[in-house]
């Protein structure tokens, strides 16, 4: 079953470019494409629903190729939403398409990050979709295990973790250093084979240069509650 949720979204990413648009996975499918060798060791999490991302100027043409493969707009919920996000029901589930930024417990803007990519999200912005996450469960800290394991820490665009991209977004952020950093050793402890890369990353995060507003929210601390709740979003 997971394999088919896969298949169907590499076909939904390939149908969107056929019309001219940018469509991109992020969650378990894109997981799944990118870390293969976590994935076959199993067992592993089944999917079940699809996740991607677009660009404003494509959600027309994205909409249009979805309805044309048998997906259905919940219409209220797109209406109510349909700036940042939509949602539509196909033959295997749930698709959920976010406009141009990741919005969670966080907020990260991914217009520019889109076309680095043929099928999904980058691995860093995949990495940081999922540590963004205040709390953080089990499924998510493999998820984060698996590309921690399979993609070693570098620099520039390419398959591994962007850590100057990373550390960039993260050293104008605060409350999102502060997620993603506390959910490093989360991870570390939770999945001790990749404990030392998660200290690695984390370190590399504290030592990135910061900003003058990310010093200046970092006074305030946990004072103030430094992430939103998806429900609240």
């Amino acid at each position: 079953m997971s394999s088919d949720i896969v298949a169907e979204g590499v076909s939904i990413v390939g149908a969107a470019r056929d019309r001219g648009a940018v469509l991109r996975l992020l969650g378990g499918a894109a997981i799944f494409i990118h870390c293969p060798a976590s994935v076959a060791q199993g067992p592993y999490r089944k999917l079940g629903d699809l996740d991607a991302i677009t660009q404003r100027s494509d959600v027309g043409a994205v909409s249009r190729t979805l309805k044309d493969l048998g997906y259905e707009a919940d219409a209220r919920f797109n209406a109510m939403h349909g700036e940042r996000r939509l949602i539509f029901s196909g033959p295997l589930g749930k698709l959920d398409v976010f406009i141009e930024t990741f919005e969670m417990c966080h907020r990260i803007q991914l217009r520019n990050r889109l076309r680095l990519e043929e099928l999904t999200l980058t691995v860093s912005d995949l990495l940081l979709t999922k540590l963004q996450i205040v709390h953080l469960n089990d499924k998510d800290a493999k998820d984060t295990a698996a590309l921690l394991a399979e993609h070693k820490l570098a620099s520039g665009t390419g398959d591994h973790i962007d850590v100057d991209y990373v550390g960039s977004l993260l050293g104008s952020d605060w409350g999102l250093w502060r997620t993603v950093t506390v959910n490093l050793k989360r991870v570390a402890d939770l999945q001790p084979h990749i404990a030392a890369k998660a200290e690695e990353l984390a370190n590399t995060l504290d030592t990135a240069p910061k900003t003058i507003g990310f010093r200046a929210r970092a006074r305030i601390g946990e004072r103030i509650r430094w992430y939103e709740l998806p429900d609240e979003v």
